[in-house]
């Protein structure tokens, strides 16, 4: 079974090359995992799918977040690291928004640089603040990130 990070990496090799290609999604995914040599999980199926499905509502997000920038001069590979990450927020209950943003600056670094990085960022979070004040993002579970708590020292026989 593959790790859920590298299913979205998958999941974006795909969709970068589905970008290009505009053929039917299911065909795209086993050509390009057959290339890859790996299997598809469910997971990365789901993804794919679910953001090729929902591609126009996406990129009218994106759009809607971008300022002083053209769409269409958005480097491909950002585009669609972004609007894999967006349909995770979206459509995927059971993953915490906080865990998506990680995991797409993470496998941006990998395929990106630091400026695509901290664009993709600030798109994930300006939309993210949206999509939650209109109460468009439901989620199963919350990640809990621990607060700055003062380290207490316990006296000898305390717990």
């Amino acid at each position: 079974m593959l790790s859920r990070r590298l299913a979205r990496r998958i999941g974006l090799q795909i969709l970068f090359t589905n970008d290009f290609l505009r053929e039917d999604i299911e065909s795209v995914s086993y050509r390009v995992a057959e290339s890859l040599g790996e299997e598809l999980c469910d997971f990365t199926m789901e993804l794919v799918t679910h953001t090729s499905k929902n591609e126009e509502e996406l990129n009218n997000l994106i759009i809607k977040h971008l300022r002083n920038w053209d769409y269409k001069r958005v480097a491909v590979l950002d585009r669609v690291l972004i609007r894999m990450a967006l349909c995770e927020m979206m459509f995927f209950r059971d993953i915490p928004v906080e865990v998506t943003i990680n995991e797409a600056l993470e496998i941006s670094k990998d395929f990106s640089n630091l400026k695509s990085r901290r664009f993709v960022n600030g798109i994930l979070d300006s939309i993210y603040k949206e999509l939650k004040s209109s109460n468009k993002i439901e989620k199963n579970i919350t990640l809990k990130i621990p607060s700055d708590r003062k380290k207490t020292t316990h006296s000898k026989g305390s717990p």
